[in-house]
């Protein structure tokens, strides 16, 4: 055992101090051009044509902005008419201080199943994110089909709607990828927008219930500070809702609306059938190389153990 291993090395030690002819390889590889090109046709024409079986797929996006709220309610204690000192509870009430992650928490909103099952129930998006369930001709479900609304949640946010955000300039992409040009801009542009509605109606209904808490509140008091601070804090909830109610984007600004795209996303059939092609004769060529190579050690081997052994 330890004789073949010495041996073994032996004669790898041999072979690396061989000068490399890089002759045999050249000649190895144009004698065998032909059959390498072939095969590399070959297999490129297989994924050209498997790219006919893979749906056609178009992405539109739109450009939006995060708009940016220093003061939530345009009230700030500092402008206040009022001359008197606002207590710590009215601070917090009226400003409403913007948290540090701001941004990162209108994305998670976009993405939330709220709003996404809301999304797809006011669209009517389950046929399209179960098209193969879905009889277009009948409009039903094929084989009595039920679509599970999280399933189409999570379907929705993976593989037909992506935000992406860039974080040095904090401006957002809103994709949307679907088999239809034209529907999948639409419904890009429509998502941008129902999710300004949403916000707003989610801070003047939010305002409202807190203005009917403060009245309630300001019939039970007949302690005139307490009512003086009372009427700010309403005050403030109303502008809140007079802000939220003239902003059409409340949440985020649109930069550049989508667009149907004039070339699909997917499948890249140039670009696949080109990486097969550059794939396939790359490795064509490292077989023979290899083969090559494996050629010479065995012939050293032979030779090493005919000196070694006297042909024994």
């Amino acid at each position: 055992m330890s004789e073949n291993n010495n041996t073994n090395q032996k004669v790898m030690s041999d072979i690396i101090d061989e000068e490399i002819d890089l002759l045999e390889y050249v000649t190895k590889i144009l004698n065998n051009k032909y059959k390498i090109s072939l095969i590399s046709i070959f297999c490129a024409s297989i994924v050209y044509g498997l790219t006919y079986l893979i749906p056609v797929k178009y992405e539109s996006f739109a450009r939006v902005a995060l708009v940016k709220i220093n003061e939530l309610g345009g009230v700030s204690p500092d402008n206040r008419r009022a001359p008197e000192a606002i207590t710590l509870v009215e601070q917090d009430f009226i400003t409403q201080k913007i948290n540090d992650n701001h941004q990162d928490r209108v994305i998670a909103r976009m993405r939330s199943n709220i709003f996404t099952l809301k999304f797809i129930n006011v669209n009517e998006l389950l046929p399209i994110i179960f098209h193969k369930r879905w009889d277009k001709e009948k409009k039903q479900w094929k084989e009595d089909f039920e679509p599970n609304l999280i399933l189409a949640s999570e379907i929705f946010k993976e593989e037909i709607c992506k935000i992406h955000r860039n974080k040095e300039n904090n401006l957002m992409t809103v994709n949307i990828t679907l088999g239809n040009p034209k529907l999948a801009a639409d419904i890009a542009n429509k998502f941008v927008k129902e999710f300004n509605q949403y916000r707003r109606t989610s801070d003047i209904n939010s305002a409202d219930k807190k203005i009917a808490f403060l009245r309630k509140t300001l019939e039970q008091t007949d302690f005139l500070e307490m009512q003086k601070s009372l009427y700010r804090l309403i005050e403030a909830q109303v502008i809140i809702k007079m802000l939220a109610s003239s902003k059409e984007q409340y949440a985020v600004e649109v930069l550049d609306p989508a667009i149907p795209s004039l070339y699909k996303s997917s499948p890249a059939k140039k670009k696949l059938t080109l990486l097969t092609f550059i794939g396939v004769f790359m490795l064509s060529i490292i077989v023979i190389v290899g083969q090559v190579v494996f050629k010479r050690i065995n012939t050293s081997i032979r030779d090493y153990r005919k000196k070694g052994h006297g042909g024994a």
